[in-house]
């Protein structure tokens, strides 16, 4: 998508994409447009995370526990939004795009999967499963209400299971569609082309097989897992774009035809004086170091995982304003826009 973007800013006649000024300014606003969605629906998230938050009269331990409150459905919303729009979005090399891709499955999987309800309610449920008195009295001996809890724990898994076999199917089109595209274009044996398909075929195949045979273990870890890779991956676009643009610095040096770089260009993009670092390097050491300090003060029950999140997707709205203004084709002059 971005060499649309390349196109309209040229507004060259030679090349047939940007033969006419008009669909390529189209096309180049649409792509700006669906950048910007994802801004809007993050900031969606966080109103109604925080509307919530004060009706409730105090936050939740994560951001992810609002699944369970009234905020759900802008919650599981945004999420699948910005992961449609993630995996949408071409990415400007090989790497980004691979990252996107994979940032977008995770950034579904995290909406759709919710997190635990803490280590009360898992006791309760326990306490329900293995008592049989629960049966006579309706009420474990920890005084839970086992048909009201019970009744949460099986909805739960019911959601869980519906929308985890929508998804698959949606990924094996979307796996179907990838191949027929890659046979078009006649990329089917490009080797970034391959590896991106093939991990989104494994994590699609790691998911059938958790759907299938270990539906009780996806429930428990699959929302912590996919949280995490997505954040891998928001590090490693972040990363993918310093090394991008010292890349383009020294002119192509270290990077391959495809704008892959070699491990020389990704010391020299991230490891270097901080006076030189690009500003994706700033995002991505931000990030890191950011990331780790948090999960050790969260593991101190210094910082609670609410405000971890927060900041994480702060930093990634930031960063994502940030590219999309780059990315910004020039504007046209009135006489070719018929303004």
């Amino acid at each position: 998508m971005s060499e649309i973007v390349q196109s309209a800013a040229r507004g060259s006649g030679d090349d047939p994409v940007s033969s006419s000024p008009a669909a390529s300014d189209v096309q180049a606003k649409s792509y700006t447009y669906l950048r910007m969605a994802i801004v809007g629906l993050l900031v969606a998230l966080g109103a109604a995370v925080f509307y919530q938050s004060t009706k409730q009269g105090s936050f939740l331990a994560s951001v992810s526990a609002y699944y369970y409150t009234p905020a759900q459905a802008i919650f599981v919303g945004a999420l699948i939004g910005t992961g449609t729009a993630m995996i949408a979005l071409r990415g400007r090399n090989a790497a980004e795009e691979i990252f996107l891709n994979l940032g977008g499955v995770f950034a579904a999987v995290v909406a759709i999967v919710p997190t635990s309800r803490g280590a009360d309610y898992r006791t309760a449920v326990d306490a329900c499963r293995d008592q049989a008195s629960a049966l006579v009295t309706g009420r474990a001996s920890g005084g839970a209400d086992c048909p009201t809890v019970l009744a949460l724990e099986e909805a739960t898994r019911a959601n869980v299971q519906n929308n985890v076999l929508a998804l698959l199917v949606v990924g094996l089109l979307s796996l179907a569609a990838a191949y027929f595209f890659g046979r078009r274009d006649r990329v089917l044996n490009d080797r970034w082309f391959r590896v991106g398909f093939f991990t989104a075929a494994l994590v699609w195949a790691v998911g059938a097989v958790s759907f299938v045979v270990g539906l009780g273990l996806l429930i428990a870890w699959g929302h912590y897992v996919a949280a995490v890779l997505l954040l891998v991956c928001i590090l490693a676009v972040a990363v993918a774009n310093a090394i991008r643009r010292r890349s383009a610095e020294e002119l192509g040096d270290g990077a391959g035809p495809d704008g892959v770089p070699d491990a020389s260009t990704v010391g020299r993009a991230m490891f270097r004086d901080p006076r030189r670092l690009d500003r994706y390097a700033w995002f991505a050491w931000v990030m890191l170091v950011g990331t780790v300090l948090g999960v050790v003060l969260w593991v101190a029950g210094l910082l609670s995982l609410f405000w971890l999140k927060i900041a994480v997707a702060l930093l990634f709205a930031v960063f994502w304003v940030v590219q999309t203004v780059e990315q910004l084709p020039p504007r046209r002059a009135p006489h070719l826009t018929g303004v």
